[in-house]
């Protein structure tokens, strides 16, 4: 197939999804809106303008409304902690990798832009999010005079596949479509806290966090449990983090330990295992609960956030 066909090919295969690909454009692009409000931050220009582009959308609003540089310093500090894959070592390595992504793009990917500014490009940003593609594929001869030169990026785990165009001859490319599946992998990207490893997908943790009567519910697909065998019993182990946020001031930091253990013979028929924590709440307003989980076998962790009021 041309490239022109491909490229006309995937522009009918969207169309569908516009609501979809609207959505993730205003994600994407809500960062200018970010921008106006903090532009005089301290913090700015060596912390957020980059790392919102990995934050989850609660992180943002809480970053936002922070009152102080001591609260901001506090979040940064956090922020990079709780996304170290190895806390026992000096090193943390997602910190590391995310700086080593943003060298890359400033080299590779900078385009017309001011020095520096290579991760804000259209593939600089995408590598920022989701990491190198596995494969990468350049073509600078194409039979079509409305493209100048294209890459193809694919990334196996998320079954991904995306084209930039440069249309001007220019050196400047732009995400030509926005796939469905896109979407799914910066979620997935923003919430795994291992973006190190690319591999552990397949074995990565999920979960589903809720809030009601002093109470956190934890609901983890079964599908997703990884026991292991001790004599005739199966056990999964959890450490589990609650960071509170009350009108987006913290308020506070608990961790539990939490354990499954059934007969081997005895594995739960549902489709997902509840875990339950004592987590009474006092003040009146506005309330973000980071649940942080990290699955002891695997080393695997994620989090998820509950927003609500009271």
């Amino acid at each position: 197939m041309s490239a022109s066909s491909l490229i006309y090919a995937r522009e009918r295969a969207v169309r569908g999804a516009f609501p979809v690909l609207l959505w993730i454009v205003l994600l994407l692009g809500a960062c200018s809106v970010a921008t106006r409000r903090i532009e005089r931050d301290p913090f700015y220009e060596s912390f957020f303008e980059k790392t919102r582009l990995i934050m989850t959308g609660e992180e943002v609003q809480i970053y936002k409304h922070l009152p102080d540089t001591r609260a901001r310093e506090e979040f940064i500090d956090e922020f990079w902690r709780k996304r170290d894959p190895v806390p026992e070592t000096d090193e943390n390595e997602a910190k590391a990798e995310f700086e080593r992504r943003i060298a890359y793009a400033n080299r590779w990917f900078k385009e017309n832009r001011a020095l520096g500014r290579g991760w804000d490009t259209p593939r600089g940003r995408i590598l920022l999010q989701l990491g190198e593609p596995d494969n990468r594929y350049l073509n600078e001869m194409i039979n079509d005079p409305g493209v100048k030169g294209y890459e193809r990026w694919v990334y196996y785990n998320y079954q991904l596949e995306l084209i930039f165009i440069d249309s001007q001859g220019f050196g400047e490319f732009k995400l030509h479509s926005w796939p469905a599946e896109l979407l799914t992998a910066i979620d997935h990207a923003r919430t795994a806290l291992m973006p190190v490893e690319r591999d552990a997908q397949k074995r990565a943790l999920t979960f589903q966090a809720s809030y009601r009567d002093g109470r956190i519910f934890i609901s983890i697909p079964l599908k997703g449990i990884h026991f292991r065998e001790e004599g005739e019993t199966i056990r999964a182990d959890y450490k589990i983090t609650v960071i509170a946020y009350l009108n987006f001031e913290k308020t506070g930091s608990s961790n539990f330990r939490r354990q499954l253990s059934y007969p081997r013979d005895a594995l739960p028929s549902k489709k997902a295992i509840a875990i339950d924590l004592p987590y009474p709440l006092e003040g009146k307003g506005k309330y973000y609960l980071e649940v942080v989980m990290q699955d002891i076998l695997t080393g695997s962790r994620a989090r998820d956030f509950i927003e609500f009021k009271l």
